[in-house]
């Protein structure tokens, strides 16, 4: 327990327990396992404190192809009460982009693998920018110099250091501080393996050290100074220790003990009493339409893995219509032919959603930070991906790969049947982007991610009965295919594209001794009545929304834990 001040910093080395102090205090920490309490001016904070407070993660999580002013007023739209009228926020923006000198690249945007866009410096201000539009009178900065040079990092600190002059508390974390940064801090609390060492003003930091017999020569950085100390204190058996005591036997811990006392006296309060409850501001419908917009947004100016997944569509359509060209009604090869069109294009409509995941993985921790800064409701972000990400961009794909290879393999010419082919294969998609969005909710690597996909789609292409046959296989094992989403999806182009087709010998077209329907039994794909179509149609949207529902369960899992 601390007494925060104007421009606090927390320093100390890494590991020691700074960012996850920060966390806890801004209310960022799943609380579990954690004891004590927070008090702000001798209270518990209220349940709507985290939308009260500013808080700058050390890494940069923005959208990137959004310009500085585009950002900032996505934030205040989407923070900012409906009582704030637009002229308002705008006004307020504006004066923002002015504290921060951000006025030169205001219409820059943030910059991407493939745009360039502003410098590391602008970058920080603006992540600073969507936390000064709530005016918050605290703001937590977890080592906001991290990755910046030594010039773009005072200005950063000047720029905090101004703002603390307003009234604000500004608390922070940093490393190793340049002397120029170090004189700027008023207070400052040094860490070490999670313990504190030292609480008080800074210009009474050196004489504190000296009186433990450790003097600081003048041409030394007095940041770098204490963290050495603590440092190699670490390395000596009891060192630490005697320090500790040194520090809680001093007067500067009195103020600690008085917040103890504080502590114990309002003990039999709540957190949630007589404030409250935090809720964010904007109803659901209006968080869609911002966070809808800004999704719109990214997805024109950075066209790249909406091409890409376009690319891929029309370069898999061209393959398989040329491997498959202009299918024969033979028994031989003619139905082995169809059945492997039918097998690959389920296949590469299920694989091809893997392009999404590195996309989805990076949403994934932009999701994180807004909705834990209070921006939008965790539903609001499920729902924006499903509608744009997965809906708008499947249908695209989906009509576009079904005009190349309906028409190149030479399938069945008729309306409904183009029409069930197109529904299976936009299905079949479906269900791969919904599996995808599941994974990357589930994995924040790529590369652990990726794996669970292939492992997820490899068995249900096993056990779809198109590679073996499901009667070959153990009966322990064999159940495994009612949960395969490939079974499901190539039963219904199977069934569309036989039933009413007759197979006839290669050196006689006019003998056709085989009847479609014969083919589908065979391969233990009875087609009776049109619900035995249907009902592949309908487990298939069942398993979709599953992995939807589990999506949804694993992004609230997210918010829970962080």
């Amino acid at each position: 327990m601390c007494d925060l001040r104007l421009n606090k910093t927390t320093e100390g080395q890494t590991g020691c327990g700074k960012s996850s102090l920060l966390d806890i205090l801004a209310h960022r920490k799943d609380r579990r396992g954690l004891h004590g309490q927070i008090l702000v001016d001798g209270l518990p904070p209220p349940d709507s404190f985290k939308y009260m407070v500013g808080y700058v993660i050390q890494k940069d999580t923005i959208c990137e192809t959004l310009t500085v002013q585009e950002n900032l007023m996505f934030s205040a739209n989407i923070r900012l009460p409906k009582e704030v009228s637009y002229t308002e926020r705008v006004e307020r923006v504006m004066k923002i982009i002015s504290n921060l000198g951000l006025e030169s690249c205001a219409d820059t945007k943030i910059g991407t693998e493939f745009i360039r866009g502003v410098s590391g410096g602008e970058r920080k201000r603006t992540c600073i920018g969507m936390e000064l539009v709530l005016a918050p009178k605290i703001f937590f900065l977890d080592e906001p110099t991290t990755g910046l040079d030594a010039t773009t990092a005072r200005n950063v600190m000047q720029c905090l250091s101004d703002l603390s002059k307003e009234g604000r508390t500004i608390i922070f974390s940093i490393h190793q501080p340049s002397y120029s940064i170090f004189k700027l801090f008023d207070t400052i609390t040094l860490l070490c393996q999670g313990e504190m060492y030292y609480h008080g003003q800074t210009k009474d930091l050196l004489d504190y050290f000296s009186r433990q017999s450790f003097t600081c020569e003048s041409h030394d950085n007095p940041a770098d100074f204490v963290i050495n100390i603590l440092i190699d204190a670490g390395q000596k058996v009891g060192a630490l220790e005697k320090l500790k005591l040194a520090y809680e036997n001093s007067s500067m811990s009195e103020n600690i003990i008085e917040l103890k006392r504080k502590q114990l006296a309002i003990d039999h309060f709540t957190r949630s009493t007589g404030q409250k409850s935090g809720k964010p501001v904007q109803p659901l419908w209006k968080e869609i339409y911002y966070v809808s917009e800004r999704t719109l947004k990214n997805t024109f100016r950075n066209p790249v893995l909406l091409l890409a997944q376009l690319g891929v569509a029309i370069t898999i359509g061209f393959l398989i219509g040329l491997v498959f060209f202009d299918l024969q009604r033979t028994i031989d090869p003619g139905v082995q032919d169809r059945l492997g069109a039918i097998f690959m294009i389920v296949a590469t409509q299920m694989f091809s959603t893997m392009t999404e995941l590195e996309t989805l993985i990076k949403e994934r921790a932009l999701f994180v930070h807004e909705h834990s800064s209070g921006y939008y409701r965790t539903s609001t972000f499920f729902l924006t991906k499903v509608l744009w990400d997965i809906l708008l961009v499947r249908s695209l794909v989906s009509i576009i790969f079904s005009m190349i290879v309906y028409f190149m393999t030479g399938l069945d010419r008729n309306v409904n049947k183009f029409f069930i082919f197109l529904l299976t294969v936009f299905f079949s998609s479906l269900f791969g982007s919904t599996v995808c969005l599941f994974v990357a909710a589930t994995a924040s690597h790529y590369g652990v991610a990726l794996i669970l996909v292939i492992l997820i789609y490899l068995v249900m292409m096993v056990f779809s009965g198109f590679i073996i046959a499901l009667k070959s296989m153990f009966d322990w094992l064999s159940w495994i295919h009612w949960l395969s989403a490939f079974r499901y999806a190539s039963n219904m182009l199977a069934m569309s594209e036989f039933r009413n087709l007759t197979f006839c010998l290669a050196n006689d077209t006019h003998i056709c001794p085989l009847t479609g329907l014969e083919v589908l039994h065979e391969k233990d794909m009875n087609f009776t009545t049109k619900w035995d179509l249907w009902k592949n149609y309908v487990v298939l949207l069942i398993m979709t929304v599953v992995f939807l529902i589990l999506t949804h369960a694993q992004l609230l899992r997210i918010k829970k834990t962080n």
